[in-house]
């Protein structure tokens, strides 16, 4: 079956995923197989194809999603469905002539239940090449198909390999006869894995606090012993590996330290791999690890064989484990390789670099061919595809275990539970030679475990050997004993270094990273000295003070994000910011651009940053805290968002209001535009801090507009003056072919704030300063449309006559804007084809032919 979708946006900045559902049935996705590109409009169109394994009702979803640096990790709005999701489509097998349809389920069905007899448990599977292929079908609770289900009923057939992934319950992994050791070295997406498994085999007492447990999010060591089955977690983030014998370098992602210079994650990783078969009795069973391959397409790829071979030269010759590989592109963000061609290139290269590896203990995970059919079941679900690295969430799910007894599912991931259920059917071995080799009765023995756990991702700390924590019982919400010993300061990334030009930038779960690696001679320079000579460096860059400026100063904070965030390139960010600057100096005012150095001033900056790391405040949050330190340390007085433009708001008034220091917020608890003393400023953002939680409930949104209003509310307002004089909405009169500024709207107010929420409403309703745009254009073009306000609103203040509609001039000539990566038209998609499978050219006899062609029925 093909799918369109057409006039599609750039390919550069957006990417399409089409899903094919069936509730509780099945779920899948199509693979792209074409793109065109109309030059006359400067749109795309592109084919999915997909190849149903049994008729039924299917729902077709299309999703536009942002893609690579483009993307926005703050954001978290829907995932834009395009027209017409969902379709339902009616799938059946022709009999006879003519447009009859007939579906045969039972049919179907049995053809499915043959392909399953005849496969084998994929841990038997010898043949590498057979091995990485691992598309199939996910079918869900409502099929027949239950056995080696996991616990949510959905289960994962694989079609290339002939093979059937065993299930092991909690039953089993308590009847384990003998030590198994499964080790699972990679990022968070990788721990979901390693969460999955620690879920099934804890009982529903022992994993209540599994979420806010040091167990639950750890970026060192974690270590789970539950009678004979020991599970092991090591943060291991390969796309730090430098080359051996490199120079050393500190690595700084954004304002903090990543890798201290004098550390070489590298040799960690290569210390790790000793450790880990130091001891022939602990040896571990299974190793599933996180290796970097980004180069399809691009030959093999030099560094991922120097940094694999060096691993597996530390292998023991006797040793007869499995050393499962994964790389990133099977985390639920990578959509990127989604394209058929791009897909099977990557396979091949895949199959080629194992063979060349010439080792039959080693296997290649392909997981993009596992999750890709799940893009809906990921941590934020079908509205938030694209938006989460991750497959797994905590949950609170209840499912009767096959010991008779209520149980909880802690971990919700169908693609992190059928793998880690791979990694146990390669330890535990088939089921059928387990079933011989368990206890008669299960053990539910107490629970330890032991973890190094630092309380944040940064500085990055890969440590062989560590000092583990350990303890026996129930898991508990992580406390400050548990905190481990290296868990150092938060460091900020020396002056010297973020004046370093930007590596690389790379989309995070919660934020754009802009990465910067910066030499260092460690003969000459310790890590005090650094510091110091960096300070050095920026006191002997600081000019003479100046006379204070007789008109008063509007400040506003800003750091570049290198690829832009929030709907804005950075180039469009910093028109925003300059026309912000054009603005407030139209009106009188003097301008000052705040950045994260002021804030650092601040004596209470380490602790603010400290609490808010402690809290998961994602560093776009972070930042909106750090300006009102930068306040303080400018000593008081005016700030405004750079999205704020001035109306009634001159430099005489600003004056004249400024000259009391009481806190006065314009536009009540949102702070786009406030004034304060220098100790006014001091002692609310210390209110602030003190009202922030000790701990954060998944569902809190934590940000320093929230902090405000918690402020708010509490001791009578605090001595603050609040009041609503800041602008929300766009009033423009739409004419028959031109827009008319209503001035009368915009009188006694002070400021209008061009945020993201008023610009997509006012293109929504077609009163957006810019002609014929779209609601992602409109919030991406907002310097441009505010300059435009601020002309309209001058000329209302021009007029002296009665009449405040005054007519607007052409839109379409204000500015040459040749944008062709934004689509002006609206996206769509249909049905356009269906196709007949052909027949099965496979040698593999376990595979069996498709079913005979297809035909679709669209329900309008």
């Amino acid at each position: 079956i093909l799918v369109e979708v057409i006039n599609a946006r750039n390919p550069e900045n957006y990417e399409y995923t089409v899903t094919i559902s069936s509730n509780k049935i099945y779920t899948g996705t199509a693979l792209q197989v074409k793109s065109t590109k109309h030059n006359a409009t400067n749109s795309f169109r592109h084919i999915f194809r997909w190849i149903p394994s049994f008729p039924g009702e299917y729902k077709i979803f299309v999703h536009q999603v942002l893609n690579g640096v483009h993307k926005d990790p703050l954001n978290r709005q829907p995932t834009p469905l395009v027209s017409p999701s969902p379709l339902s489509i009616i799938v059946g097998q022709q009999k006879g002539g003519g447009n009859v349809f007939e579906i045969s389920s039972e049919a179907t069905m049995e053809r499915i239940e043959d392909r399953i007899r005849k496969s084998v448990p994929c841990q038997t599977v010898n043949r590498v090449d057979a091995y990485s292929k691992w598309s199939g079908d996910w079918v869900g609770p409502d099929t027949p198909f239950q056995d080696h289900s996991i616990r949510t009923g959905w289960r994962f057939l694989p079609r290339d390999m002939g093979c059937h992934i065993e299930s092991f319950s909690r039953r089993d992994l308590l009847s384990i006869s003998k030590k198994k050791s499964i080790w699972v070295l990679g990022t968070s997406v990788f721990r979901g894995v390693f969460l999955s498994l620690v879920d099934l085999i804890l009982s529903p007492d022992e994993k209540e606090e599994l979420s806010s447990s040091v167990i639950g999010k750890c970026w060192g060591r974690a270590l789970i012993k539950k009678g004979n089955l020991e599970l092991v977690y090591q943060d291991f983030r390969a796309q730090m590996f430098e080359p051996f014998g490199s120079p050393k370098v500190m690595e700084c992602h954004n304002e903090k330290i990543a890798k201290d210079a004098d550390d070489s994650f590298i040799q960690n990783a290569a210390d790790t791999w000793v450790e880990m078969f130091r001891d022939k009795d602990s040896w571990p069973d299974v190793i599933f690890m996180f290796v970097l391959y980004d180069n399809v397409g691009h030959g093999r790829d030099g560094l991922f064989f120097t940094h694999l071979e060096h691993f597996m030269s530390k292998i023991p010759p006797s040793w007869n484990g499995t050393l499962l590989l994964a790389d990133r592109f099977w985390s639920a963000i990578g959509v990127t390789h989604r394209s058929y061609h791009k897909y099977h290139l990557y396979l091949e290269e895949i199959n080629e670099m194992v063979h060349a590896l010439n080792d039959t203990r080693v296997r290649w995970l392909d997981g993009m061919g596992i999750s890709r059919e799940m893009v809906m079941y990921s941590e934020y679900g079908p509205d938030g595809i694209g938006a989460s690295q991750h497959f797994h969430g905590f949950c609170d799910v209840p499912y009767l275990e096959d010991m008779g007894q209520n149980n909880t599912m802690r971990v919700c991931g169908n693609v992190t539970e059928i793998l880690g259920q791979l990694l146990l059917s390669h330890a535990l071995g088939t089921k059928k030679q387990f079933d011989l080799e368990k206890l008669e009765e299960p053990k539910d023995e107490a629970l330890e475990y032991c973890h190094a756990c630092p309380l944040a991702l940064t500085p990055f700390k890969l440590v062989a050997y560590p000092e583990v924590t350990c303890s026996e019982g129930k898991l508990h919400p992580r406390n400050d004993d548990e905190v481990y010993s290296f868990k150092a300061k938060q460091k900020i990334c020396p002056q010297w270094c973020l004046e370093h030009e930007v590596d690389e930038v790379i989309p995070s779960q919660s934020d754009m990273i802009n990465i910067r690696r910066c030499k260092v001679d460690l003969a000459d320079v310790t890590t005090s000295s650094i510091e110091s000579a960096s300070a050095a460096k920026v006191k002997s860059q600081v000019t003479p003070a100046k006379d204070k400026p007789t008109k008063p100063i509007m400040h506003t904070f800003f750091e570049s994000v290198v690829g832009g965030c929030c709907g804005m390139s950075q180039e469009q960010h910093e028109q925003l910011l300059k026309a912000w600057k054009e603005s407030w100096e139209a009106r009188g005012w003097e301008t000052m651009i705040l950045t994260a150095q002021d804030a650092r001033k601040h004596k209470d900056f380490g602790t603010l940053e400290k609490k808010l790391i402690s809290l998961e405040i994602n560093e776009y949050n972070r930042r909106c805290y750090w300006r009102w330190l930068a306040m303080v340390e400018a000593g008081g007085g005016w700030i405004s968002d750079y999205d704020v433009f001035p109306l009634e708001l001159t430099a005489e008034l600003g004056a004249e209001m400024g000259k009391n220091g009481t806190f006065k917020a314009f536009d009540n608890h949102v702070p786009s535009l406030i004034h304060a003393s220098s100790n006014e400023w001091d002692r609310v953002i210390h209110l602030m801090m003190d009202l922030l939680p000790n701990k954060r409930a998944d569902d809190t949104v934590i940000s320093d507009m929230y902090s405000l209003l918690e402020v708010s509310k509490s001791s009578s307002k605090n001595s603050i003056v609040w009041s609503y004089r800041v602008k929300t909405s766009i009033n423009y009169t739409k004419g028959s072919d031109s827009l008319s500024l209503d001035c009368s709207k915009y009188s006694k107010q002070l400021a209008i704030h061009f945020s993201h929420h008023l610009c997509k409403r006012a293109a929504s309703a077609q009163v957006f300063p810019l002609a014929n745009v779209t609601i992602d254009e409109a919030v991406a073009r907002r310097a441009e449309a505010a300059l435009l306000l601020m002309d309209d609103y001058r000329n209302c203040q021009d007029r002296h006559d009665d009449e405040h509609v005054l007519p607007k001039k052409s839109l379409r000539s204000f500015v040459n804007y040749n944008d062709t990566s934004v689509n002006k038209s609206d996206v769509y998609f249909r049905v356009i084809q269906s196709i007949s499978t052909k027949k099965n050219n496979s040698s593999n006899p376990n595979i069996t032919a498709p079913t005979p062609p297809i035909l679709v029925e669209v329900i309008n």
